[in-house]
């Protein structure tokens, strides 16, 4: 099947969301607030994914089915999103978990911050306005605007060709790419490789999951063992 990845930094990204975001949190609108920062995080991610496509073969049916799966997942599109963010953070190990637990949050807060439903054991009935209190959604705003910046700047750099662990990564399945940019473990491998050099979010899921997740191990325990980590 024939794919054609259109990347356009200005349009795909939808800037104005964030500012029509921080309009509604102005007005105590803080679930919609919520709602449309997280969007245009995820749209942000899908240009991440559209900007690394196009280094891509995109005549090859398996790399094109694998970015329609990458446009369609919102966990996927929320971790690519802050890609860019996180390596041009410097003093990353500071900061990162603040990044990792705002992702998780993002990942699990989007169903809350749109529908009305029921919760079983308090017996209640939820609604948007309730689940999103002033403070989650300014910090929403923050963060959605804060991972558009870095988006447009890495969107205007010169796409690099593609690479055999960059088509390896391509190959994960996305329920395990979920699982594991949900793991705590995964994202203090991420920190120690970035601060060895390797920044590519691509080559360090490979690792771990080569290293870690085949194996059944973990890295944190590993290298308290003696036994991991890449020294």
């Amino acid at each position: 099947m024939k794919m054609v990845v259109h990347f356009a930094p200005e349009s795909v990204v939808h800037f104005h969301r964030n500012t029509q975001s921080a309009l509604l949190l102005a007005y105590g609108h803080n679930a919609r607030a919520y709602f449309l920062s997280v969007s245009s995080i995820e749209e942000a991610g899908k240009a991440v994914q559209a900007f690394e496509g196009l280094a891509k073969n995109l005549k090859d049916s398996a790399v094109t089915q694998r970015l329609k799966i990458q446009f369609e997942d919102h966990s996927q599109k929320v971790t690519s999103a802050f890609s860019p963010w996180l390596q041009a953070t410097p003093n990353l190990r500071e900061e990162v978990m603040n990044f990792v637990n705002m992702m998780v949050d993002l990942k699990f807060g989007r169903e809350a911050s749109m529908y009305t439903d029921i919760n079983a054991d308090r017996e209640i009935v939820t609604t948007p306005q309730l689940q999103v209190d002033q403070k989650t959604a300014a910090n929403c705003v923050y963060v959605a605007g804060t991972v558009l910046s870095h988006v447009r700047a890495y969107a205007h750099q010169k796409s690099k060709t593609t690479t055999r662990v960059q088509d390896a990564f391509f190959a994960l399945k996305p329920a395990n790419f979920k699982k594991m940019t949900n793991m705590g473990d995964f994202w203090e491998y991420y920190i120690s490789r970035v601060q060895q050099g390797n920044t590519a979010l691509e080559s360090v899921v490979i690792e771990y999951n080569q290293r870690y997740i085949s194996q059944g191990k973990a890295f944190k325990q590993a290298s308290n063992a003696g036994s991991g980590g890449d020294a």
